[in-house]
């Protein structure tokens, strides 16, 4: 396997797993106000993720630092042919940052009160980007010949399909770890909500994936290899309705890992559709670019993935510590009112 190749494989794999760690933040994010039904509630579902949130967001820098050392070509393409959706995507994952710190550090309930409605909606503004950024991914971007981006991607209905379908596949990934690491109120509301998400979850993916198809969104070789799109599309759709007998049939502890096999199998629907092409042109007549000719200088390729690949198994074994460590038997919401001082995620 050439060096561009492993380059590609391993962009595909570190945003994946970006898309499944901190699409547990913005899936939490955007489902609080259902199951944080009061302040009690907020503050204990936030605490659920509030030691993992900025380990997982992590990633989205390990990700796209990794493409834009070893795949600038890919990267500036990509990026530019979609970058209101990847700003949006940017934008989200900040403002949920920032609104869970800064939370809990204000006296007043209703200035806490409007940091939740920020949260969610920075969640759903995150998660509403990459959906849309891996539709025009999917479907291609106007290359032009001499290899230059001659426009941004219109909004048609299967880029905001994409995007309200990463919305929905979210919104269940963070409520099936919100029912899975909690008991009482929130966990029941968790869950619940955990089974409507998942089946509005699947018949979007369905429908998305159809006005693809139908619409033309993958004419002209967007797609090289479409049966196995279509196989990771099944496979999302079976790990959904997994999710929603798991939660559903009280067992909400293994519907987290239904919910993961949702998120990697959406994303696998466009990378592995896509291989080893992820970007192609929607102009007639222009063909991919190689993997060969996206990547930077051989020389350096070959430097940044030696050296790089030690410290990303490093990053991987302190993840995995994390989860371990934080990943105690579920707690319910604590009936006193929150400290005023106490951070909202503590």
């Amino acid at each position: 396997m050439s060096h561009p190749t492993v380059a590609l494989v391993a962009f595909i794999a570190l945003f994946t797993g970006y898309l499944v760690l901190a699409g547990i933040d913005y899936g939490v994010g955007l489902t609080l106000p259902r199951t944080g039904s009061d302040a009690p509630g907020r503050r204990a579902v936030l605490g659920a993720v509030g030691p993992l949130l900025l380990g997982n967001e992590a990633w989205l820098l390990v990700s796209v630092g990794a493409l834009a050392g070893t795949l600038p070509g890919l990267r500036g393409a990509l990026f530019e042919g979609a970058h209101p959706y990847a700003l949006i995507a940017f934008a989200g994952a900040l403002a949920l940052n920032a609104g869970v710190q800064l939370r809990g550090r204000h006296p007043g309930e209703r200035v806490r009160r409007a940091f939740d409605l920020l949260i969610c909606a920075a969640g759903a503004a995150a998660a509403f980007g990459w959906g849309c950024f891996l539709a025009v991914t999917a479907a291609g971007v106007s290359l032009g010949s001499d290899g230059h981006v001659r426009g941004v991607a219109a909004p048609d209905p299967f880029t905001l399909l994409g995007g309200l379908t990463m919305v929905a596949l979210l919104a269940t990934h963070g409520s099936a770890f919100v029912a899975a690491r909690l008991t009482g109120d929130p966990a029941r509301r968790a869950a619940a909500l955990t089974v409507v998400g998942a089946t509005l979850a699947a018949a979007l993916l369905a429908v998305t994936a159809l006005t693809g198809w139908v619409g033309g969104s993958f004419d002209g070789g967007a797609l090289r290899h479409p049966v196995l799109a279509a196989l990771a599309v099944v496979l999302a759709v079976a790990a959904l309705f997994l999710t929603r007998a798991l939660a559903g049939g009280g067992r909400a502890r293994l519907a987290p890992w239904a919910t993961t096999a949702a998120v990697i199998a959406a994303a696998c629907a466009v990378f592995a559709g896509k291989y080893p092409a992820l970007l192609t042109s929607t102009v007639a007549g222009v063909p991919a670019p190689t993997v060969a000719q996206l990547a930077t200088d051989e020389t350096a390729l070959a430097a940044v993935l030696w050296t790089s690949g030690p410290v990303l198994l490093l990053v991987v074994a302190a993840q995995v510590y994390l989860w371990l460590a934080v990943w105690a038997p579920a707690r319910t919401a604590a009936p006193a009112p929150e400290p005023l001082e106490a951070p909202a995620f503590s």
